[in-house]
């Protein structure tokens, strides 16, 4: 951002600085934990955590989703900068190892026996978490030329002193109890936009609080909070628990080299967006079904009473826009009415939408989701349609009925039903048991409907009678 740039030059220019009372109470958080000496002599780190990786769910439950869990092992050198992250995770009855390698700009990443190019995604997030980990935020911000105090505020009942600083790039609040000068909380505003997980988000708020605090028996003077919990877009993301700290140890040379093979391999195909993929399989299925086939894009459309409607949105504005691009080449004559958002996901593609004026329905239990999604892309309140359980939207010269129904994890889930196609869709019946709800559901309405589909399959097999 230009602006941004500019206002930087003239700091440096006329030397400004923090004043004497920020880098007094930065210099109290860094006491904390042992002082600002200690934590610039950290140059490197090992780590041994676990991490709860937990579903951006975004409605009022009080206890999220939990996705995964993740048994870690990760090096750090600040200096290069390089990080080296070896997760051990479930699948199904075994464990996995996957090892990312992130290496001053270039990733990459070890599965099943053999090197390969990773995402730049990775890059941002080796960036992200080294910016953020307790041993470097309060050093960062003490650095910061644009640091400056706020005035102090009150979260439950502990009062916490505020600094304000350029962080990573984005301005970061350090959040210091008043009590006893630890650092509690950093909150800030940023995107990860080439994340494909994060990317739908837009520019979120972001969240880290710091707990846990214990000393490292590898560096006395050192004490530092061991868990993280981490929250995107205004919930709860992942909670990071060191098990075992490492400071400054040595680190075995083959750690941390990137060969100039995967340097060039990931030049060629991992400097973009995670989520930057043709769509090149794409197929109308019985003339009334698209399957656009490529991960990322939305669960596929319908044509309606002469027009198409997308099944949600997929994860980004460039995913939908491919999906449409195929709609009109394959099928020129029928144009595009919009999207009817059912995913209890983030939609990334609503920004694309919008832009189009194109319409933007949105299911009960996806409301969370797509104002979410709306506030991260700053789209008006107008770039959404609410629809109530029961209600009859109109598409084309047809009609298509919303319903909602409780799915496991999926509270509210969205049932689509076009009367014409003799069809329904459950964006969120994920497996037999969600699938076996939705059947009973279209019994109990008595719904004349052949097949149910669902995002792997949304043509949907014939319903069992």
């Amino acid at each position: 951002m230009p602006h941004l740039f500019l206002v930087a030059i003239a700091l440096s220019v006329t030397g400004a600085a923090p004043d004497s009372a920020t880098r007094a109470l930065l210099d109290t958080a860094a006491a904390g934990m042992g002082g600002m000496q200690t934590l610039r002599a950290i140059q490197r780190v090992r780590v041994e955590s676990i991490t709860e990786w937990q579903r951006l769910a975004m409605d009022d439950r009080q206890h999220p989703t939990v996705s995964s869990y993740e048994r870690s092992t990760e090096w750090r050198d600040y200096g290069v900068p390089a990080w080296r992250y070896t997760r051990n995770f479930a699948n199904g009855t075994g464990w996995q190892t996957v090892v990312d390698l992130v290496v001053d700009s270039v990733a990459a990443f070890h599965f099943g026996g053999k090197w390969a190019p990773q995402n730049v995604a990775y890059v941002d997030e080796r960036n992200e978490w080294f910016a953020l980990n307790p041993d470097r935020v309060v050093v960062a911000a003490w650095s910061a030329v644009d640091a400056r105090t706020l005035a102090d505020t009150t979260i439950g009942s502990r009062r916490l002193r505020r600094v304000r600083a350029t962080i990573n790039g984005a301005a970061a609040t350090l959040h210091i109890g008043v009590t006893d000068g630890l650092l509690t909380l950093v909150t800030l505003r940023a995107a990860q936009p080439r994340d494909f997980g994060l990317a739908p988000w837009g520019v979120m708020d972001v969240a880290v609080w710091y707990s846990r605090w214990q000393r490292v028996s590898a560096m006395p003077a050192l004490t530092i909070p061991t868990q993280l919990d981490i929250f995107r877009a205004g919930h709860a993301y992942k909670r990071v628990t060191a098990l075992g700290v490492q400071v400054n140890p040595d680190i075995p040379a083959d750690t941390l080299a990137m060969p100039d093979s995967l340097r060039r391999a990931f030049m060629a195909t991992g400097n973009k967006p995670m989520f930057d993929s043709p769509v090149d399989s794409a197929k109308i299925v019985d003339d009334h079904f698209a399957v656009f086939g490529t991960f990322g894009t939305p669960a596929g459309a319908v044509k309606v009473g002469g027009v198409w409607l997308m099944l949600d949105a997929g994860v980004a504005p460039l995913m939908i826009e491919r999906s449409a691009a195929f709609l009109a080449r394959a099928d020129p004559g029928t144009p595009l009415i919009g999207a009817i958002l059912d995913q209890q996901n983030a939609q990334g593609g609503l920004a694309w939408l919008a832009q189009r004026k194109l319409k933007a329905w949105v299911t009960p239990g996806a409301k969370g989701y797509a104002d979410a999604t709306r506030r991260g892309w700053s789209l008006p309140a107008g770039a959404i349609t609410h629809v109530q359980p029961g209600t009859w939207i109109r598409v084309g010269t047809d009609s298509v009925r919303v319903e909602t129904l409780d799915l496991p994890d999926a509270p509210r889930a969205g049932i689509v039903f076009v009367p014409s196609l003799r069809w329904a869709f459950a964006s969120m019946a994920i497996g037999p048991v969600a699938l076996e709800r939705v059947q009973a559901l279209v019994r109990a309405r008595h719904w004349d409907v052949a097949r149910v589909g669902v995002p792997r399959n949304v043509v949907g097999d014939l319903m069992p009678r």
